[in-house]
């Protein structure tokens, strides 16, 4: 990529160049004028004389004054009727203006600059398109004994019938999919390579003042009966708060727990529902991993009410409600920023990828004890009750604005009425209010003898 960027700067110093060369119209600035005579050119011009054109024949002859022309002698006064055009050649002054023939190519420097610019785009989009294409078969082909050592499928690509295995899908130029499943604990993963978007020169340009990271985001689908009530969180203490008020069960079931007696780096926090839960899974082998690849690793979450981030009220309407899934996500970052796009760079997530291995197996055997577990039953059975309100409310909202639009269309059809149909429409209502607020009586038929 360095190539390409040398030849831009190279191309637009050209560029600036040429538009500060000399100007191509200097050889007509010139204060002589030549006269050219009319013997140095064959130059004749004829003395045309125009005759008058014939009248029409088809007009007829009428006898009255009005269709006679009358010609008077004022309109000839100072035209003497002898004279003749004069003749000979007329003396033609013409001034020597050479045109340029002669094209030069500093006259099209903006479309140069053009041309260079779309040259660039479409070398920039290609060499990325390639470079991403290599990062993820690299990783891929490293990880393949480990992930079919671990699942019975890997790389089935979800479309054809058939099993399909070794599909690395690819869902754009700089994001791939692959799913394995397979696995006793788990209804399969989907590992999803997020890599820059090294194909669009603007995103090439932003990553030089705003540098980002290659991605790896390893999502767990749980079945019901091979997780039990668990919410942990592991992830940089710069973003701890806002994520725990942005995700839905983080802010619902997690407080943030003391990392001093876990071996993690001082820059992670840790976010649990129960102490039981981030002692028992977040392990000395686990720990340990995580610090020796503290430039690799981003975050874990895992979750029995995974819902996803909250919804706003406003967006959010009567229908919607979110269904709570068992999930457990795992985020790697390549390092370098970016920088580094040798393929043996992807080989850093190979001991992340086994722990998040070992605590899938982890997480599939453990079971809280009988008092946590009820504790997190009523958490999970009040979070229930408090969204039913909130729709609940929704819902009445939603109804009451349509009944004020209701009354609202009422009254406009009701003024383009005349007086009478009002004021029987106005009784009509008054009696159907009434029949409402009164008291209802329920009335029985009782059959004697």
């Amino acid at each position: 990529m360095s190539s390409v960027w040398d030849f831009v700067w190279i191309a637009l110093l050209v560029a600036l160049a040429v538009g500060q060369s000399e100007d191509p119209f200097a050889e007509f600035d010139t204060d002589e004028t030549v006269v050219i005579e009319p013997d140095d050119y064959d130059i004749e011009v004829e003395n045309v004389v125009e005759e008058p054109p014939a009248p029409p024949a088809d007009i007829p002859e009428s006898d009255t004054l009005d269709d006679q022309v009358i010609i008077e002698d004022e309109d000839f006064e100072g035209i003497n009727p002898s004279d003749k055009p004069p003749s000979g050649k007329n003396e033609l002054n013409i001034v020597n203006a050479p045109v340029n023939m002669k094209g030069h190519w500093e006259d099209y420097y903006l479309e140069i600059i053009g041309l260079i610019g779309v040259f660039v785009y479409a070398l920039n989009f290609y060499t990325g398109k390639s470079i991403n294409n290599r990062l993820a078969n690299a990783w891929f082909e490293h990880h393949k004994k480990l992930l079919s050592d671990a699942f019975c499928i890997v790389g089935d690509d979800g479309v054809s019938k058939e099993i399909s295995e070794d599909v690395l899908v690819k869902e754009s130029e700089n994001r791939f999919v692959l799913w394995c499943t397979g696995r006793l604990g788990c209804e399969g993963i989907k590992i999803e390579i997020k890599l820059l978007r090294r194909q669009d020169l603007i995103s090439v340009l932003s990553q030089i003042f705003k540098p980002q990271s290659d991605t790896i985001t390893i999502t767990t689908y749980m079945s019901p009966e091979d997780m039990d009530s668990v919410v942990l969180a592991v992830m940089p203490r710069k973003g701890l708060k806002r994520l725990q008020q942005e995700v839905q069960d983080l802010a619902h079931f997690a407080t943030e727990k003391k990392a001093d007696k876990f071996d993690l780096p001082h820059q992670l926090g840790i976010l649990a529902e129960f102490s039981e839960v981030s002692n028992e899974l977040l392990s000395v082998p686990v720990c340990k991993t995580i610090s020796e690849n503290i430039d690799v690793f981003d975050s874990i979450h895992f979750s029995d009410y995974y819902t996803g981030f909250k919804i706003s009220q406003e967006s959010q309407t009567e229908t919607e409600r979110p269904k709570p899934v068992k999930r457990l996500i795992f985020n790697f970052v390549i390092p370098g920023h970016g920088k580094r796009t040798k393929s043996s760079i992807m080989e850093t997530t190979e001991p992340l990828l086994r722990m998040a291995l070992h605590m899938m197996t982890r997480v599939h055997k453990f079971k809280l004890s009988k008092e946590n577990k009820t504790k997190a039953e009523k958490h999970r059975i009040q979070v229930e009750e408090e969204y039913l309100k909130q729709t609940h409310a929704q819902r009445q909202e939603a109804a009451q604005a349509r009944r004020d639009e209701r009354k609202r269309m009422e009254k406009e059809k009701m003024q383009e009425l005349d007086p009478e149909a009002q004021r029987r429409y106005e009784e009509r209502e008054y009696k159907k209010s009434m029949r409402r607020s009164g008291p209802r009586v329920k009335q029985l038929k009782v059959k004697t003898g």
